[in-house]
């Protein structure tokens, strides 16, 4: 017995202080890849959230929607601005899987705050679902796995557009791989009732997430459909026979999952089907202006990218050089939706992986058939060329044309942001056994590399720029509207305010946003409102102008609208009734 203890007691406490070391890692690396990513907002004193003066607004005014919906006193799928047209969530992303999240913090903390911490959910969520996609999911251990989490968390395409609340929920894009892997592997090993639950799962995640954020939830479906398409190609499925008695073999679950989705899917659909027939969806020529720049956009970090920015701010010196006339030309070819791009180390190394993959990998390495990394790496190149623009000629076009659903598209160079963790796994695929040998032979080389690559991300530049503080001054100042009201509308909502932006949209958004926040707060329908669409006689821009009382005035008699309230903060009795 004492020969027994004395054995194992040295290997049990071997490995209990490696577990013991590895979550202390594994916490560290959580703790400092999350405070990357918020280091702004606690620096401000969690006065700055992310987002904007406009769509931050406006994406809290659709998160206050939900939990008007959850506390019984808003119908799901109407919001109380742009009244009286039903159907309103259509005009926007629904964010429903954010106010699910949104709606708990909010019983701890302000619109404001609840915000922030509702991005930090999702980040969460995309660490730790990233870390199990690769651990478990792949099989590939759990240095990998921290890396491609943090990598993940902190990518630069990603904290960039983080402006944009929504696009931060492609971090359920791990959760979803996950459980598709779960749905094929117990398929192929004969566990059907875990392979049909996990069909489900991965059903009732995908309609959630079109419902929260359409952009990355179709995506990830296009994405899919390409990579079951490359694969069918490169294994010799794509014959009819061959295709036909797949299917056949695995009808039962292939049903349970596109039957639970054709169910789920309908609340989307009804909500969204019919502002697609009235607005058409976005326009051709709109989205050409947010395709990818090869070379330039696939590498776009920004101006202010700490490594790479040198790179970029003679080119916007070049483009206003050239264009003196329009100086906010280089803004709208070099910044904003078009830095979204891979830092170019990761991205030099990407290449070289991926054709690694593509042509040389023999059979089996990684644990993974090589047919499945060589479909999955060629549908994810493929989904990446058909994002480039060459002035006006694109394979996107085809996309557009053709693709049920691509029309719901403006911004397609969001594409990229995507593919950030499909991307950060061929390239671990391609390299970890020499990464993993480097790090044997000489360590420090190794530790070099993951700091260059994970350095390569962080910038200057954020996308926390809405203050807390300013923005609770300003609408706490406004007093709710007087007893009576049924409805309202927004000449001025705040006095001596900068131009938001410039003039052309300063006279859309700051009454609009104001007033769409405002009616979720007091539960007051308002006519107002602004979004992707707006209803088709919506004529509520330039608030100032002699003529707006006017067109509000024919608005409210097409509709029949009475006991409406006008609110102007420049009056010293800011309401009056109309």
């Amino acid at each position: 017995m004492t020969t027994i203890r004395s054995t194992l007691l040295p290997l049990w406490s071997s490995r209990s202080t490696r577990s013991f070391a590895f979550a202390a890692l594994w916490l560290a690396t959580f703790a400092l890849a999350l405070f990357v990513v918020f280091r702004v907002p606690i620096a401000s004193g969690f006065d700055l959230g992310f987002g904007e003066r406009g769509d931050a607004l406006i994406e809290m005014t659709i998160l206050e929607h939900w939990r008007n919906v959850w506390a019984g006193v808003s119908l799901w799928d109407r919001g109380f601005y742009f009244h009286p047209y039903g159907d309103t969530l259509g005009y926007n992303d629904g964010y429903f899987l954010y106010g699910l999240s949104y709606s708990v913090w909010r019983m701890l903390a302000d619109p404001f705050h609840a915000d922030t911490l509702n991005i930090l959910t999702f980040k969460a969520i995309g660490f730790v679902g990233a870390y199990a996609l690769v651990r478990r999911g792949l099989g590939w251990g759990r240095g990998a796995g921290l890396f491609v989490a943090a990598g993940f968390t902190i990518a630069s395409n990603i904290s960039l557009q983080a402006v944009h609340a929504q696009l931060q929920s492609v971090a359920l894009l791990p959760v979803a791989m996950l459980l598709a892997i779960a749905c094929v592997r117990a398929e192929i090993g004969g566990r059907r009732r875990r392979a049909r639950e996990m069909a489900v799962a991965l059903a009732a995640l995908m309609a959630a997430w079109l419902m929260t954020s359409y952009y990355m939830a179709w995506f990830t479906i296009f994405s899919a459909c390409l990579f079951v398409l490359c694969w069918a190609i490169l294994s010799d499925h794509a014959r009819p026979s061959a295709m036909l008695g797949l299917v056949r073999r695995h009808a039962g679950t292939i049903a349970w999952g596109l039957g639970s989705f054709a169910v789920l899917i309908l609340p989307f659909l009804a909500v969204y089907l019919p502002k697609l027939r009235e607005t058409g969806g976005e326009g051709y020529y709109e989205m050409l202006g947010y395709l990818v720049t090869p070379v330039i956009d696939m590498v776009n970090v920004g101006p202010d990218n700490y490594l790479w920015g040198w790179l970029f701010r003679p080119l916007l010196a070049l483009v206003h050089q050239l264009l003196p006339d329009d100086p906010a030309l280089p803004g709208r070819v070099l910044r904003g939706e078009h830095e979204v791009g891979f830092p170019p180390v990761f991205c030099i190394l990407l290449v070289i992986a991926a054709w690694r993959i593509l042509r040389r990998y023999p059979v089996g390495e990684g644990g993974i058939p090589s047919v499945t990394w060589r479909a999955f790496t060629l549908a994810m190149v493929v989904a990446w060329a058909l994002t480039l623009q060459f002035w006006v000629a694109s394979p996107w076009n085809l996309v557009f044309f053709l693709v049920p659903g691509a029309k719901g598209l403006r911004v397609v160079s969001r594409y990229q942001l995507w593919l950030t963790l499909p991307f950060l796994l061929i390239m671990v695929f391609a390299w970890r056994a020499r990464m993993a040998a480097l790090l044997r032979t000489r360590p420090w080389w190794g530790v070099a590399i993951v700091a260059l690559l994970m350095a390569e991300n962080l910038s200057a530049e954020t996308a926390a720029q809405l203050s807390r503080r300013e923005q609770r001054a300003a609408l706490d100042a406004i007093p709710p509207p007087p007893s009576g009201c049924a409805s309202f509308y927004v000449v001025a909502s705040r006095v001596g305010e900068r131009t938001y932006i410039n003039a052309e949209l300063n006279a859309l958004y700051p009454h609009n946003v104001d007033a769409m926040f405002l009616a979720e707060q007091w539960r007051v329908p308002t006519i107002n409102g602004f979004s992707t669409f707006n209803p088709p006689d919506w004529n509520f821009a330039d608030p100032l102008r002699g003529d707006y009382d006017a067109r509000v005035a024919r608005y409210l008699a097409r509709h029949g609208l009475r006991q409406v309230c006008r609110l102007d903060m420049r009056q010293r009795q800011p309401w009056s009734r109309i």
